[in-house]
């Protein structure tokens, strides 16, 4: 919405995970970006995020058998077979959301002291890159709270 109008909706429910590093597993899994979402008001984290986040896990062990097995409970949304994969790898995909929510975090402040260093005058759009910065910093902490209370 951003780039297209040049403001953020003042009741924005959810916005998009940001795992931009996993956009080969998003497209062999065929999901689309509004699966992979952030609950802006809980930090809830979408099932199809977490099913990304192990389906990259899976690709980099050993185990093919594994990767394909999930890959087909994906597709044909066998959520019975993906819940036993998730719970025999849940600290693995755990460890890896976390690592990337705060690896998010991080950049949001150190991009969020960069555009308030220049002049509002000369960019005027500063404030809404801001605004965004600051529900995606908000969105991420609740996020990686509630990871962390997951273990």
């Amino acid at each position: 919405l951003f780039a297209k109008y040049g403001f953020l909706p003042n009741d924005c429910n959810t916005i998009f995970c940001k795992a931009l590093h996993l956009e080969t597993q998003r497209v062999e899994l065929g999901y689309d970006y509004r699966d992979l979402l952030f609950d802006t008001q809980t930090g809830h984290i979408a099932p199809k995020v977490w099913d990304i986040f192990l389906y990259e896990l899976l690709q980099n062990s050993d185990d093919a058998s594994a990767t394909e097995q999930f890959y087909v409970a994906c597709k044909s949304n066998d959520e019975g077979t993906k819940q036993q994969y998730h719970e025999h790898y849940f600290q693995y995909t755990l460890d890896a959301l976390k690592q990337h929510v705060y690896s998010i975090l991080q950049d949001v402040d150190r991009l969020t002291a960069k555009a308030q260093s220049y002049d509002v005058w000369a960019h005027p759009r500063v404030p809404i890159i801001v605004a965004h910065n600051n529900l995606v910093r908000d969105t991420f902490t609740m996020a990686a709270s509630m990871l962390e209370q997951m273990g």
